[in-house]
């Protein structure tokens, strides 16, 4: 008997590779949905915590034409209305003993600048649903075929073609199209030397990707009503940077005002396994806190890390126009890290240029607009 054939084989079921398997079952119910872990959804899922159901993790959307862009094709893709309010939350920063509007870092950016500049925005899209919902609502409406802990170890070629996709080094599975929306780095096991060029294998392999090092914090009352993105990083230069968090509304509970706050840090891949980086890292993210609010860690209800490992780098991987591997033609890389853009805004837009590219939908793009920190120094100099 021969070995049945997918329309289109998913390898991730992230916020974008979600997206893309909702498109596609749309047009046929021939498409199959790989992910390594035991639930789908990837890490934008619901938190239970004592305020109430978090993000997992800092999520924020800010003011820009590609953000409407890509909250709109999601809007069009789930059948609700997304897009709230556009308010303005200035960044705050502490300096010199007190909180004042963050300008930016001058000329001593942080290595993972990239990573932080869209929380640096002081214009944020409120969205009517949270992110958790979101992948929710997709995983509900998704009418194909779902793999749990099928984990992709290889992606063997032939012709210039994905022919089949080896799944936990031993089952094999065949579709005559492969979206791949996982970690970048990993293409340099899944091709292979044998694929690969050696320049090409070696950046994949080697390059510098960041890993999100995230932490919340259920504060024993109310610390503050701002809802601005603090941005904060002590007085003297070091190895870690700076940190992101805000804190949310406070809520009233059983046990009195409750409030939480979502904080994070980036750290390259390489060291995401050091305990002693990490800890490092969420001690000073701690310790900016207290500086900024003294009373913030008395008595903390709870206390969560959770880490995001690779999702900045792109490995200096070079597409096609059409978002493929040059040389492999069924094969579109969808991983989030690929798009210019960022977070959830980079998540849903690199899902849409690659549906696009399938044929389902256009491939106009608007141009990433420029951090509010470039802003400042454009306006500086004029």
């Amino acid at each position: 008997m021969s070995q049945h054939i997918y329309d289109y084989a998913i390898v991730g079921s992230g916020l974008t590779g979600l997206i893309c398997a909702n498109r596609l079952a749309q047009e046929t119910k021939n498409v199959v949905l790989l992910d390594g872990l035991d639930h789908m959804g990837g890490i934008n899922r619901p938190i239970p915590f004592p305020t109430g159901t978090l993000n997992n993790g800092l999520r924020f959307v800010p003011e820009s034409a590609s953000s409407h862009q890509a909250l709109l094709f999601l809007e069009d893709l789930l059948g609700l209305k997304l897009i709230g309010e556009s308010l303005s939350h200035p960044p705050l920063t502490f300096e010199d003993g007190k909180l004042r509007e963050f300008v930016g870092f001058g000329d001593r950016p942080p290595a993972f600048y990239e990573q932080i500049r869209p929380l640096m925005s002081g214009q944020e899209i409120q969205t009517n649903l949270e992110p958790y919902q979101w992948t929710q609502l997709l995983q509900e409406k998704y009418q194909g075929v779902t793999m749990p802990r099928s984990f992709v170890t290889r992606f063997q070629i032939e012709d210039g073609k994905v022919h089949q996709l080896t799944i936990n080094g031993a089952k094999t599975i065949r579709a005559t199209n492969v979206i791949y929306t996982g970690h970048v780095k990993q293409l340099a096991t899944l091709l292979g030397r044998d694929f690969l060029a050696p320049r090409v294998h070696q950046k994949l392999s080697k390059n510098v990707y960041w890993t999100a090092l995230c932490l919340d914090l259920c504060h024993a009352k109310p610390i503050t009503d701002s809802a601005s993105i603090h941005i904060l990083n002590g007085t003297t230069q070091d190895e870690i940077g700076p940190c992101a968090g805000r804190f949310l509304p406070a809520v009233e509970t059983e046990k009195g005002p409750l409030q939480a706050s979502q904080w994070v840090t980036f750290i390259e891949e390489e060291v995401t396994e050091d305990s002693e980086v990490v800890g490092t890292a969420l001690k000073k993210i701690k310790r900016q806190i207290k500086r900024a609010y003294p009373e913030a860690l008395e008595g903390l209800v709870r206390e969560r890390i959770m880490v995001a490992p690779m999702i900045g780098g792109d490995g200096e991987l070079k597409l096609s126009g059409d978002q493929t591997i040059p040389g492999v033609e069924n094969l579109w890389i969808a991983s989030a890290a690929m798009s210019p853009e960022h977070g959830l805004v980079g998540s849903i837009q690199q899902a849409r240029l690659v549906l696009a590219a399938l044929g389902f939908g256009k491939m106009e793009s608007v141009a990433a607009e420029p951090s509010a920190e470039h802003q400042l120094e454009e306006g500086a100099s004029l």
